[in-house]
């Protein structure tokens, strides 16, 4: 499940900033990983901070997605580390984690309501991400940055 979901976060993100002509070439895989890991992380921080019922309504399209308080949350960490761990501009880093997130969140809305994907439902995010499933997101991050 895990995997399924970095995988997923990690395709969205790469095709997101490949196309993005304000980060440069010699920057985009960096810049990949980074968000890649900010937004994971932002998921689980946000699990642990007791916003479950945000983050219900967000996976479930019970809140639009731009108005949701987990995703401001999580743009607002994916924006800090772009500026802090690769040196984007913080106008740059906002317009990226602007459009990342919220397009990341609808992609695995999308997943979580697709009643064709099996193993994508809330339940089972909410417990890869807290680390009650077998492998917990940090081994998984740590694997998939390697």
């Amino acid at each position: 499940m895990l995997d399924n979901i970095l995988n997923l976060i990690k395709d969205t993100v790469t095709q997101s900033i490949g196309k993005n002509k304000d980060v440069p070439e010699e920057k985009k895989v960096q810049a990949v990983n980074v968000t890649t890991q900010a937004l994971a992380n932002g998921l689980k921080e946000n699990l642990h901070l007791g916003n479950l019922s945000h983050l219900t309504s967000l996976l479930k399209g019970g809140t639009a997605v731009e108005k949701n308080p987990i995703t401001h949350n999580i743009m607002g960490s994916v924006s800090s580390s772009l500026i802090q761990k690769i040196g984007l501009s913080p106008t740059i880093a906002g317009l990226i984690a602007n459009s990342i997130v919220p397009l990341v969140m609808k992609v695995i809305s999308g997943k979580v309501n697709d009643k064709n994907e099996k193993g994508f439902d809330v339940e089972s995010l909410i417990q890869t991400f807290t680390g009650k499933s077998k492998e917990g997101i940090m081994g998984k991050l740590g694997k998939l940055f390697s």
